[in-house]
Order: C-alpha cells, then sequence, then structure tokens
C-alpha cells in the first residue's frame, strides 16, 4: 500500500525526534544518575565532616564531660537519616553509642535502607562502611566520632523523590518535544506535498491536452520544488509547441496531398469519360503532381530515420571544400533562373564524417539559400580552420527570419510562414534533418537572421568528433 509523502515525512520526523528524545533521555539519566551519585557520596563526608566539628562545642574541657543530651538528639536525628554515630572521648572511651541506645530501630532502618536501594537499584552493592574524625578543641584533641552509613553511597527517601521528579520533568519535556515536532513536522509536509500534488494536477492536465497550465516559480521559496516546477512549465511550453506543429503538420500534409490527388483524380476523370484527350502535356501535369506526393513521402520517411536515431554514419575524410563546390554546381538551373550568383572562400578543409550526410547538410542549406534569396541575389559560403574543428558558413542576402523564428526553425514541420512555405514547397523538415546530422557529428549549427536582410547558417564539425572549438567568422 502507497501512503502519501506527507504521511511519510510526518512519520519520519515523529521516529526521528522519538528516537533523539529517546537517545536524550537515556544519556541524560546515565549522567544524571552518576553526577547525583557523586553529590550523594560527597553530601554524607561532609555531613559527616560537620558532625565531628559541632562536637567539639559539646565537650567541656573544664570539667572534662561531655553534653549527653545534645549528642543524643544529634545522634538520633542523624540515625533517621541513614547514620550509625558513636561519640569516644579521649581514650576511646565510649560516650555514646546508637546502636547501644536503640539497637533494634538503628537494624530496622539500616535494613530498609538496604531494601530499598536494592529494590530500585537492583546493581546496587553498598556495604556498611565507618569512618573515624577527630574531634578537637582549639587544636587539642578530645576525643573522635565513628560515623557508619552504607558507601560508597546510599539514597534517602528524599533522594528517591528528587529523582523520580527529575525524571517525570525528563518525560514530560520529551512528550512536549514529540508532539511540537509532530505537528511541524505535519505542518513541513503539508508544505512541501502541496506543491508536489500541484505539480501532479498540473501534468494530469497536461496529459489530458491542456497545455495552458503552469507555476508562478516565484512563489515557490524552495530550490528543488521551484526547478520541478520550472521544467514543468518549460515541459508543457514545449508540448504546446510540438502539439502546434503537429497540427500544422496535419494541416499541411493534407493540403499539400489534397492539391495533388485531386488535380491528378480530376485529369483521369477527364480522360475516362472522354472529356480530354490524354495528351503529353496533360500526362505530364498527372506525373508531376504524383512527384509531389512522392516528394512528401519521401521527406516523412526521412524524418522517421532522424526521429528513430537511425542515423549510422561512416567514418571517412571528408573535404568540405570540394563537397560544397561539386554540390553548387547542381543548382545551375535554380541559379540562372533567380539570376543568382554564389562564392566560395577559404582553404582545403577536411573533417571526419559521412560524406553523404554531410553532402545532405550542404544541399539543404544551400538549396534554402537559393529558394529564399532575392532576384539577383548572391550567396556567400566560406569556411575556416580553427585547429581542432572545421567552421563552414553559407549567407543570403535574401528575406531573412523574424527573431521570433529563429529558435523553432530547427523544430520538425515548423515553417516560418505558411503561403510561403507551399510556394517554395517541402513539410519543414529539412533544417531538423540538418541538425540532427550535425549533432550525430558532435557539431552545432546556429543562424543569425534579419527579416529583409538574409540569413547566415554556422555549421561547426570537429576534426575528429572528439573535440570542439568556437567559430569566430
Amino acid at each position: 500500500m502507497k501512503r502519501k509523502i506527507s504521511t511519510q515525512v510526518s512519520v519520519g520526523f515523529c521516529l526521528i525526534v522519538l528516537l533523539t528524545v529517546s537517545a536524550i533521555w537515556i544519556s541524560a539519566n546515565l549522567l544524571i544518575e552518576h553526577q547525583f551519585e557523586q553529590y550523594v557520596t560527597g553530601k554524607r563526608q561532609q555531613f559527616s565532616s560537620q558532625l565531628a566539628e559541632s562536637l567539639k562545642f559539646q565537650y567541656d574541657a573544664k570539667n572534662e564531660t561531655w553534653n549527653v543530651d545534645y549528642i543524643h538528639g544529634m545522634g538520633m536525628y542523624a540515625l533517621n537519616d541513614g547514620y550509625l554515630i558513636t561519640v569516644y572521648d579521649k581514650d576511646s572511651q565510649e560516650v555514646w553509642d546508637a546502636e547501644n541506645h536503640d539497637m533494634t530501630l538503628c537494624h530496622q532502618i539500616m535494613q530498609n535502607i538496604r531494601t530499598e536501594m536494592e529494590e530500585k537499584r537492583p546493581k546496587w552493592s553498598g556495604n556498611l562502611t565507618t569512618y573515624r574524625y577527630e574531634i578537637r578543641q582549639y587544636d587539642q584533641l578530645v576525643g573522635y566520632l565513628d560515623v557508619s552509613y552504607y558507601a560508597p553511597y546510599y539514597y534517602s527517601e528524599s533522594d528517591f523523590r528528587f529523582l523520580d521528579s527529575l525524571n517525570w520533568i525528563l518525560f514530560l519535556v520529551g512528550i512536549v518535544a514529540i508532539v511540537a515536532t509532530a505537528a511541524a513536522g505535519v505542518i513541513f509536509a503539508r508544505r512541501l506535498s502541496i506543491p508536489l500534488l500541484n505539480v501532479i494536477e498540473v501534468t494530469r492536465k497536461m496529459s489530458d491536452g491542456n497545455y495552458d497550465v503552469g507555476f508562478a516559480v516565484d512563489r515557490i521559496h524552495t530550490r528543488e520544488l521551484a526547478e520541478l516546477s520550472s521544467s514543468v512549465n518549460q515541459m508543457a511550453e514545449n508540448l504546446k509547441r510540438q502539439e502546434t506543429l503537429r497540427r500544422r503538420l496535419t494541416s499541411d500534409v493534407a493540403h499539400e496531398l489534397r492539391t495533388p490527388v485531386t488535380n491528378a483524380s480530376l485529369n483521369m476523370e477527364m480522360f475516362l469519360e472522354g472529356v480530354w484527350e490524354p495528351t503529353k502535356e496533360r500526362l505530364q501535369s498527372c506525373y508531376e503532381e504524383l512527384g509531389r506526393i512522392s516528394s512528401m513521402i519521401a521527406d516523412l520517411e526521412k524524418l522517421r530515420q532522424v526521429e528513430d536515431e537511425q542515423l549510422i554514419l561512416e567514418q571517412d575524410q571528408v573535404d568540405l571544400l570540394k563537397l560544397t563546390r561539386n554540390m553548387c554546381r547542381t543548382f545551375d538551373p535554380e541559379l540562372q533562373k533567380k539570376h543568382l550568383t554564389y562564392t566560395i572562400d577559404g582553404e582545403s578543409l577536411v573533417v571526419s564524417g559521412d560524406g553523404n550526410r554531410l553532402r545532405q547538410v550542404v544541399m539543404n542549406l544551400f538549396s534554402n539559400a537559393v529558394k529564399y534569396s532575392l532576384e539577383g541575389g548572391q550567396i556567400q559560403i566560406w569556411m575556416k580552420d580553427l585547429g581542432n574543428e572545421g567552421c563552414w558558413v553559407i549567407e543570403d542576402h535574401g528575406i531573412g527570419i523574424a527573431k521570433e523564428d529563429q529558435a523553432l526553425i530547427f523544430e520538425r514541420f515548423y515553417r516560418t510562414d505558411l503561403s510561403r512555405s507551399r510556394k517554395t514547397g517541402g513539410a519543414g523538415i529539412g533544417l531538423t534533418i540538418v541538425k540532427a546530422i550535425v549533432q550525430a557529428h558532435h557539431g552545432t549549427i546556429t543562424v543569425e537572421s534579419q527579416v529583409g536582410r538574409g540569413s547566415k547558417f554556422t555549421v561547426i564539425l570537429p576534426k575528429n568528433m572528439d573535440e570542439k572549438d568556437t567559430c569566430k567568422g
């Protein structure tokens, strides 16, 4: 079962916080336990020292007597906190002893301490230990104090209450942190999932053919989501453009096929009904119409090869200068018809590539230059050796290409002017094929053009198909 990304993010947040809080809680408990043990140990030692210090005021040096009542009260107070005290005079004669006073009570209190410690701290291993302190009055030894308690440490009831309270505080803080983080995770997941849901919705609309959708990228503050949204916007624009070209193709193909088919059909109908005689001129007209159909089918077949990436190149050494001169001569009839002239400048330029494919590039670019050049115009071709690359340039002084069309002319079936394209012929795939061939040779093709002043196409081809440079023509 697939879960929503918001659910996954929220659960992930909660798990991370739960693990983090648990680790902190365990670490804090261990640290607090260790520190509290040291605190309690120091507290016991400090209390014992204070007892010894206070007892010096209970000795009457003049009469050599002790205030036994005070010692008794102090001893019973200490007993309730787990201390067994015994006071001796300087001759080690017993003055007061807690066990002698009430042995049953002493044993009961000490046993309760042991039982509680073993119950709440199973690993506790304390032993009843006696520490002796000297009782001095004006630097004179007047007695001794023996203090017995469980060492290295033990907890009184108040100590346990303090630790329990501290644990509860840590637990509540952990719960609050988990709840707060879970809420933050839900909010974060929601902020993350909403743009993704919008992407899903937009792509769903795009799949239904609605390409007029998009995102306000400037309103998205997450870099990755902004890049994703921008990519979706770009994809929508590309699909919209491709859809426009597809519809144009459908219209163009229908128009291009309808006219010759209609003309040929009418001629054949007239022949069959005996209205017209099948003269040579009329048969020639039918032949030309069928040729138009055949030419379009051939163009579509070329496009299929390009789109199916079936451009298999045969590696050879191709002299672009020689290839260009031979190709341009084949256009002499078209050139004479429009009174066009051309020049070819530059030194011999040899590149590694497929001669037949490169001939197709030269033929398409020169053919376009001839088609769109004005009467009596001139076409210029030149080549440059750039070291690792060769630069081939063709420039005409014809009708030119609008700036908004220049980025689209290499798209399949794109034609800048439908009426003009129908006059000049073609299905709008020549430049698409040219670009595919150039790219297959690891080269580049660019265009510079101004309406009414002409166009310049620049082709860059690596000499070994593995190195590139920049054309500075």
